[in-house]
């Protein structure tokens, strides 16, 4: 095999390797957990049980009961790029996340006595710890939503109870990255090979929370996440082969959590009692907002040859977002032994991507556009709960999300060539479905 073809099939291997170009999480995305995400993903000042592990620490501490909380979400995409009028759907893997939860009570005494609890969360690809693939920035593509769900993450939080009404919780997430090389050289006998050296690592952000009720029906709550990124970085290197060739960097950003902020406000009509209780009645309805600091967002890809001064990916532009959104849950009790949450809500997600007017980036060899499509989102969300009494300590939970995808037109600039691709237009839009189920156990 000729060198160069070598140096090209290594390369390929290496993007098949972690497969899917990326942006964030699908906890971000989507919420964390069945309740959040039926409720407009809230969590601030609402999180309950294990989901309060990355909607709020620090509700960590309400929850005296240990859990533990398996399920199953798919995310299905169907996103188009209409250009010059004829509409493709650009192909995009189906999401299927495995859901872990547990809380654990810390059996301390004294002063300490049922005020700290610890959680965890597991989300978990069906198929991939992670998975980024390279893809031209002039390629049609939503480097946003469509990727942003194909990597293992962990999160892990402490709750503490001080006083009656303040509750504070710090954590941290961990995402799974991919590091490594590929040496191709020659042996004694002059046949080529390719030795391959790829280990996961994980990256890390903190998590930090407060809450505080301002009267028995009430509560305020701010969380604080930061910047998450997970890379995969793979460096192809030739050595011996009687050609000079550079390092290549096969290199990206296979996930991406902005630094994000989040406030809320919850109103329950009923005081007092456990949230596990089947004989529970009332409403409880979440207010907030999560702003997002998309302005460091640094693009899915960074230069091949590292060398290559001269050159760099296009800048995304990205602006930071607010997004609003609201959840309801009503609780009522079926039986002695069974109790009942419905659940909806709504979310408002602007677009951090600025429209694709065709920015040229001109050098010696080429001229090129970008389509990294985007556009605001409403998000519908609903659920329901079965909670079934100590007799099956049991909480059966499922959800569903409905994301349409605003028509967003990108006009491209009249310097744009004719022939460039998405000239003279590309509009985006599109819808994703997401499902859900998870069951608890109570012990």
């Amino acid at each position: 095999m000729r060198a160069h073809s070598l140096v090209a099939f290594a390369a390929l291997a290496a993007v098949g390797f972690t497969a899917r170009d990326g942006a964030a999480s699908p906890e971000d995305l989507f919420g964390f957990g069945s309740r959040s995400a039926a409720m407009g993903a809230t969590g601030p000042a609402s999180a309950e049980g294990y989901e309060a592990v990355f909607g709020s620490p620090a509700l960590l501490a309400e929850t005296r009961q240990k859990t533990i909380t398996l399920g199953l979400s798919v995310a299905r995409h169907l996103l188009h790029a209409d250009v010059g009028g004829n509409s493709t759907t650009l192909a995009t893997d189906e999401m299927k996340m495995i859901h872990i939860g547990a809380v654990l009570p810390l059996p301390l005494g004294g002063v300490l006595k049922d005020r700290i609890t610890f959680g965890l969360g597991f989300l978990d690809p069906a198929k991939f710890l992670v998975r980024g693939k390279i893809l031209y920035p002039e390629r049609p593509q939503y480097p946003i939503v469509a990727p942003r769900v194909q990597s293992l993450a962990i999160i892990l939080g402490l709750g503490f109870k001080i006083g009656s009404r303040l509750y504070v919780g710090v954590g941290y997430e961990a995402l799974a990255s991919v590091i490594g090389q590929i040496v191709l050289s020659q042996d004694p006998t002059g046949h080529t090979g390719a030795r391959s050296d790829d280990q996961v690592v994980a990256a890390y952000a903190p998590l930090a929370s407060i809450a505080v009720d301002l009267s028995e029906h009430i509560r305020l709550g701010l969380t604080f996440r930061g910047e998450l990124i997970g890379r995969f970085a793979i460096n192809i290197r030739a050595q011996d082969l009687g050609i000079n060739l550079p390092d290549f960097n096969v290199a990206g950003v296979a996930q991406y959590d902005p630094a994000q902020i989040a406030a809320e406000v919850r109103w329950a009509s009923v005081t007092g009692g456990d949230a596990q209780s089947t004989t529970l009645d009332g409403w409880k309805i979440a207010l907030g907002a999560l702003a997002r600091r998309w302005s460091r967002y640094p693009g899915a890809v960074e230069r091949t040859v590292i060398a290559n001064v001269d050159f760099s990916p296009p800048p995304t532009n990205a602006h930071d977002t607010i997004s609003p959104r609201i959840g309801i849950e009503r609780a009522f009790p079926l039986s002695e032994l069974a109790g009942m949450r419905l659940r909806a809500g709504y979310i408002f997600e602007p677009t951090p991507l600025p429209t694709q007017n065709g920015a040229v980036q001109t050098d010696s060899t080429h001229t090129s556009t970008t389509n990294l499509l985007d556009s605001n989102r409403h998000v519908l969300t609903a659920g329901v709960g079965l909670l079934l009494g100590d007799r099956l300590p049991l909480q059966i939970d499922v959800f569903s999300q409905l994301h349409v995808l605003t028509s967003r037109e990108n006009a491209k600039y009249a310097e744009v060539p004719s022939n460039a691709p998405g000239a003279p237009s590309i509009t985006a839009k599109g819808t994703i479905v997401v499902v859900g189920m998870t069951v608890g156990v109570r012990f």
